[in-house]
């Protein structure tokens, strides 16, 4: 079977790296012909491109798909993911992410892809936009909906959010947890202590900690709120919170606010 799976761009994150998990066990277990189809991986989190490529994925690199909505780029993206699906003339065709899910859909659409899939790693829509930018989003996904044969969610609560925001029937949707390489975490008892030596940790200390993004959607303020209470009943809990965004210096006020900036430890981005 020949698959062709899309997406805006490989930074480090959950559903990039689901996709090439994805692409690379397609191709292992299956013997599928698989084709990766992205933008440049702009962004300072890290990128996926050559580990994607090292495992043995064909990668189709699409210079003006980017994740910002730009007529000009957008209709070159769309153009260019035209001829490659074309060339490469697939049987299915999955989508992830908003910008390659609305051009990747309606590419394979107007080739008559028989199977279109589009995967639900969250929601381009969201209580922290505007009216206006919402229903612009919600709109755009039900006309792509319009354009695809079915949905894979990460998690229930993404099908709940879309059906309920009318982008598709729930009919349409089927739950796949992500997949994820599980050996880094069962090797990484002999990093453990001296981890925690380098993050100043005392021994007794009982560390709860957050890897995400810092942005909206990812809850941390129900962390910090949380932390409170606990630290209240516990001198020896201490927080770490692993990553970087926008919202790191209104985090970090948010925390010294409450008086948990002993407890606290905000690592920025790390490195996989």
């Amino acid at each position: 079977m020949r698959i062709a799976h899309i997406i805006t761009r490989l930074i480090l994150g959950g559903a990039q790296e689901n996709t090439v998990l994805s692409c690379e066990d397609l191709r292992r277990l299956y013997g599928d012909q698989v084709l990766l189809v992205t933008g440049p991986p702009l962004g300072p989190e890290g990128s996926l491109l050559e580990q994607a490529r090292a495992g043995g994925v064909p990668v189709e690199l699409v210079p003006s798909l980017r994740r910002a909505i730009h007529p000009w780029r957008d209709w070159l993206s769309y153009r260019r993911i035209l001829r490659i699906l074309a060339d490469f003339q697939p049987d299915v065709v999955h989508t992830h992410s908003a910008k390659a899910g609305i051009l990747g859909r309606l590419a394979a659409s107007r080739l008559g892809v028989p199977a279109i899939i589009h995967g639900v790693h969250g929601a381009p829509f969201h209580p922290y936009q505007s009216t206006a930018a919402r229903a612009f989003f919600r709109a755009c996904e039900r006309w792509a909906a319009r354009h695809c044969h079915a949905f894979v969610s990460v998690a229930d609560a993404m099908t709940e959010l879309l059906v309920s925001a009318g982008v598709a029937p729930r009919e349409k949707f089927t739950t796949v947890y992500s997949g994820m390489e599980v050996e880094p975490f069962l090797e990484a008892n002999e990093y453990r202590e001296q981890m925690r030596r380098q993050l100043g940790y005392r021994p007794g200390d009982v560390v709860v900690g957050k890897v995400a993004r810092l942005f909206y959607l990812k809850g941390h303020q129900y962390l910090i709120e949380a932390a409170g209470h606990v630290a209240r009943a516990d001198p020896h809990v201490q927080f770490l919170l692993v990553g970087d965004g926008v919202l790191g210096e209104r985090l970090w006020r948010r925390i010294c606010q409450q008086g948990l900036a002993e407890r606290f430890r905000l690592t920025g981005l790390v490195e996989p």
